[in-house]
């Protein structure tokens, strides 16, 4: 351990002050109370077991040790003032997150504040262009996708599983019954999700059924998860949809799970970044910041 080193407050109130050569200018530089800059230059003068500064007449001067600390000392600021600035900039600026809409709304943003905290200097503009992120995998730094991890151009690290529900009302639940299979939900008047990666597919198809079964299945059809939760809170009917979706309405009771299990998907939520980014700084802050979320609650607002 390094023992003998004072602290930067220290350092700078002295190099403050042998510039100034004045406790209260140094004082005014800093934001601190000429005391505090006093008690800080003495701390450093116990340490080093000598005086820095004289008083003649009135004027402060430093003395010969003084002179010959300070030269050293203020290339040690100065490099350490360019080391600092160099990682800083390194990692400010503008950083394009490619995120779905739902997600970002449900979990992401409840978590930005956090990062702010941490990387003041990190700019975010987020980019929900499902076109530009699953098809293109263009027009972002640093993402959250779906999938196997497998992306030829992209590097992945697991960041969650998708959890699939089946969600109603009380009210219906009341109705119909709870149910103990997962074929058995089509006891209940039926909500479709029909985007590409649809919900209600995966589920249907991992309780046994085929493609042209579920697409002959009477219904209202869906094609976002935002309508699909609102349509199911309005009563219209059972529907399949992320649990991080309804985290909270199923807390508040506004919608309840007839059957009791989560589905867990074999597609799971990846962290990527571009191959030709990988190495840059504010990326791989950003990246080592979101999945410090790995085994975090889904909890949204």
């Amino acid at each position: 351990m390094r023992r003998h080193i004072p602290s930067t407050t220290a350092l700078r109130c002295f190099e403050s002050a042998a510039r100034h050569e004045s406790f209260t200018q140094a004082a005014e530089e800093l934001c601190l109370t000429q005391s505090a800059v006093s008690r800080q230059i003495k701390k450093l003068e116990d340490m080093l077991g000598c005086p820095l500064f004289e008083r003649v007449k009135q004027r402060l001067y430093l003395t010969k040790t003084g002179k010959e600390y300070e030269q050293k000392i203020c290339s040690i600021l100065e490099q350490l003032d360019i080391a600092t600035t160099s990682i800083r900039q390194k990692i400010k600026g503008r950083l394009r997150v490619g995120i779905e809409d739902s997600l970002m709304t449900h979990w992401l943003i409840t978590k930005l504040n956090d990062l702010q905290l941490q990387f003041p200097d990190i700019e975010t503009e987020f980019i929900s262009d499902l076109h530009l992120l699953y098809d293109l995998h263009e027009g972002f730094d640093i993402g959250i996708l779906m999938g196997d991890g497998q992306w030829t151009d992209l590097e992945a690290y697991y960041l969650m599983p998708e959890q699939l529900v089946a969600i109603c009302t009380p009210e219906l639940l009341t109705k119909y019954g709870s149910v103990s299979s997962m074929k058995d939900i089509l006891n209940y008047p039926f909500l479709h999700h029909t985007a590409t990666s649809s919900g209600t597919v995966m589920w249907l198809t991992e309780a046994g059924m085929t493609e042209p079964e579920i697409q002959a299945l009477p219904g209202p059809r869906f094609s976002n998860f935002k309508l699909l939760v609102k349509a199911a809170k309005e009563g219209l009917g059972l529907t399949i949809v992320p649990k991080f979706l309804v985290a909270g309405a199923l807390r508040r009771n506004e919608l309840v799970m007839p059957f009791a299990d989560a589905m867990i998907c074999k597609e799971s939520y990846y962290v990527v970044i571009p191959k030709n980014l990988v190495n840059e700084h504010k990326v791989q802050a950003f990246a080592e910041w979101l999945l410090s979320w790995k085994s975090a609650p889904i909890n949204p607002r």
